[in-house]
This record gives C-alpha cells, sequence and structure tokens, in this order.
C-alpha cells in the first residue's frame, strides 16, 4: 500500500515534497507524489471566500480512486470550511484525505513566516487526516496526532505521532468511517 500526495490547485511543489519523509516515517509506508488536479469551481463559496470541503475530498475521490490498499491526501492552498464550522484544517473519509495550507503558515496570523513550523504544522495535519482513514477517531490524549485542534495553538501543541492506543490501528490498516472533519 502506499501513500499517493496530490496538489489541488496551485501549491508550491516544494510543500508537497517536505511531506513525503515525515509521511513514509509516521505510516511505514512509501509515499508517492501525483499529478495536480484543479480546485472545483462548484466548491467555492464566494460568501464566504472559502471552499467546501466535503466538496472538494469529493472531487478528490473522483478524479483518483484509490486503487488496492492506496490512501490519497489531497494538499491544497485554498481556505476550507465544513458545514456548521467557520474553518477546517482537514477532512478525510475512508480512503482520501484533504489538508489546507492556508491557515497553517504564520502569514494567515500576520506573523513572520516560521518554515519549521510550517512544516510541523503541516506533517501534523497530514497525520492526522491520513489517521482517518485507517479508522482512527479523535484521541483524548493531548499529545497524539489525532487529538482534534479546533485552532492552530491545539495544533502546535500535539505532536506528529499516534500515542500507544492509536499506533496499533494504523499498523493494522483498518477502514474509516466517511467524512470527519478535523
Amino acid at each position: 500500500m502506499n501513500l499517493i500526495l496530490v496538489p489541488i490547485g496551485k501549491v508550491d511543489p516544494e510543500e508537497i515534497r517536505m511531506l513525503k519523509d515525515p509521511l513514509e516515517a509516521a505510516f511505514s509506508r512509501d509515499v508517492a507524489i501525483g499529478e495536480e488536479i484543479p480546485l472545483p469551481a462548484a466548491a467555492r463559496n464566494a460568501a464566504r471566500n472559502q471552499y467546501d470541503a466535503e466538496m472538494v475530498l469529493e472531487f478528490l475521490s473522483l478524479s483518483l480512486e484509490p486503487a488496492g490498499g492506496n490512501r490519497i491526501l489531497g494538499i491544497t492552498n485554498a481556505d476550507l470550511y465544513f458545514p456548521g464550522m467557520n474553518f477546517v484544517f482537514g477532512i478525510a473519509d475512508r480512503r482520501c484525505a484533504l489538508i489546507s495550507l492556508h491557515r497553517l503558515r504564520q502569514s494567515f496570523y500576520r506573523l513572520p513566516e516560521d518554515a519549521a513550523l510550517f512544516l510541523h504544522r503541516a506533517v501534523v495535519e497530514a497525520v492526522h487526516e491520513l489517521g482517518h482513514t485507517f479508522g482512527l477517531a479523535h484521541c483524548e490524549d493531548p499529545r497524539c496526532v489525532m487529538r482534534f485542534s479546533n485552532t492552530i495553538a491545539e495544533t502546535d501543541r500535539k505532536g506528529p505521532g499516534f500515542c500507544s492506543a492509536c499506533r496499533p490501528r494504523v499498523c493494522s490498516g483498518a477502514a474509516g468511517r466517511q467524512w470527519r472533519a478535523g
């Protein structure tokens, strides 16, 4: 089984490549980089100036049906929201996950950029959302990557690793539930 990283819309190729090694380490699986696909215009909510995460994830799933046991992670710069929420860092279903880099950058918070912090945030959110594709729910352990993040400070506090309760479930490759936000 492989993990496939797919840029959605314009994403700096270096930002995709920086996730490859940490994700290979986190999941003990090969990571490949796929071809860019466009952001679906129908997912854009002009009033919010955001994209509907469910619609983008569905577009990703339909565009690149995961073969075998592969998992797909879509990566976008678009700001995402989930109905009933102001924004989401990401979302996942059983085989595909999606993260937005938009709110992971310090510049979003009007602060100077910090490459190391950006990488930490991107890895944490990528591992978290891919964890959902392996059947993991949100975890209560504050250090576990599967802990829900409602704010960037919560993302910053947790590590990119799984706790001792979550790690075995990733290794078993269990199937996840559909439409997990966060």
